[in-house]
C-alpha cells in the first residue's frame, strides 16, 4: 500500500523506470496476510488482461510473521508457504507463467524502533526479526519449489551493518530500503520489459517539419 509514498518508493521508482513502455500498477492491502490475500487474488486480477501483463509481484509475510499473540494477522509458516504456493497457481491457472511472477521475501524487522512505534500509537508489540528471516527463508523456498522469480529482500537487508536505516519505523521501508528493492527488483523488471518500445519516439527523433509522420494524423 505504500510503495508509492514518499518513504515505501519503490513502486514509484519503477514507475519512473518503466514509463512510456508500461505501467506500474499497485493493489497494496496495509496490515493484509496471505491468507486473506489468497481468497482475494482471483478478484484482484479480474479487472485485468492476462496478455497486458508483463511480470507480478507478490510482497507478503511482514504480516503473516507477527508472533502468534497477534491472533488477528498472525499466520503459521506452514500456512504461509501454502498461500503463496495457491496464489502462484491461481495466477497460472489466469495464464500468467511462472517466469512472470515475482515472490519479494518480507523485510527484515528492527524490533527496538517497531516496539517504540507500537508504544507510541497504543498498538501491542507483536514482532520478531528472527521470526521475520524464517518467513523470507520459506519464501525464497516457495519460488525454488514453484519456479517462480524472488528477491530475498530480508537476506540482502541484513547484508548491511546499518540495515535498520532501511526502515522507518521498524517495519516499513524508508527511502533507503525501498531503493534496494527497487535495485533488487530491476533485473527482473529489465528482463520482463527488454522486448517492449517506448510509447511515442524521443523527442530528438521527431521531425518538426512533419510530426504527424512520427506521432500519427
Amino acid at each position: 500500500q505504500f510503495s508509492f509514498s514518499v518513504d515505501g518508493c519503490w513502486g514509484s521508482l519503477l514507475a519512473n523506470f518503466l514509463q512510456r513502455k508500461c505501467d506500474v500498477v499497485n493493489r497494496g492491502f496495509s496490515g493484509y496476510n496471505t491468507r486473506w490475500c489468497n481468497i482475494m487474488i482471483d478478484e484482484v486480477f479480474s479487472e485485468f488482461e492476462t496478455s497486458d501483463i508483463a511480470m507480478v509481484t507478490i510482497f507478503l509475510g511482514a504480516n503473516d510473521s507477527n508472533l502468534p499473540d497477534n491472533k488477528h494477522q498472525h499466520v503459521p509458516l506452514v500456512e504461509y508457504k501454502q498461500h503463496l504456493e495457491k496464489m502462484v497457481e491461481k495466477l497460472q491457472n489466469r495464464g500468467i507463467s511462472r517466469d512472470k511472477i515475482v515472490l519479494i521475501s518480507p523485510p527484515a524487522c528492527d524490533e527496538i524502533a517497531w516496539e517504540q512505534d507500537c508504544i507510541h500509537n497504543d498498538r501491542p508489540f507483536h514482532k520478531c526479526n528472527i521470526s521475520a528471516g524464517e518467513f523470507a527463508k520459506n519464501c525464497v523456498q516457495v519460488a525454488k519449489e514453484t519456479g517462480t522469480k524472488y528477491v530475498d529482500l530480508y537476506t540482502e537487508m541484513m547484508k548491511s551493518e546499518d540495515w535498520r536505516k532501511m526502515l522507518n519505523d521498524g517495519l516499513h521501508l524508508s527511502p533507503r530500503g525501498s531503493e534496494l528493492l527497487f535495485c533488487l527488483l530491476k533485473p527482473h523488471v529489465t528482463k520482463a520489459t527488454g522486448h517492449m518500445t517506448m510509447i511515442y519516439p524521443d523527442w530528438k527523433d521527431i521531425d518538426n517539419g512533419n510530426p504527424e509522420l512520427a506521432l500519427g494524423s
